[in-house]
């Protein structure tokens, strides 16, 4: 692991400085993807779920890439 990566019991996280991206996995399978930037009033924030399907796609994506 990178010093930006962190891997909990359900969920790993890469931070940059006053921004990250969590990927949390539910107890039902699906995955919950969320990027953050801390910027005062100007903070963003978003997240989006997909079902355990989707999550697989993305795995077999990733990994027919080289990951």
């Amino acid at each position: 692991m990178t010093k930006r990566a962190y891997y909990y019991d359900r969920s790993f996280e890469v931070s940059d400085k006053n921004r990250w991206v969590e990927v949390y996995v539910f107890g039902d399978g699906d995955v919950k993807i969320e990027v953050a930037e801390d910027a005062g009033w100007d903070s963003q924030r978003a997240n989006f779920t997909m079902t355990a399907e989707e999550a697989t796609l993305l795995k077999e994506f990733l990994i027919s890439k080289g990951y």
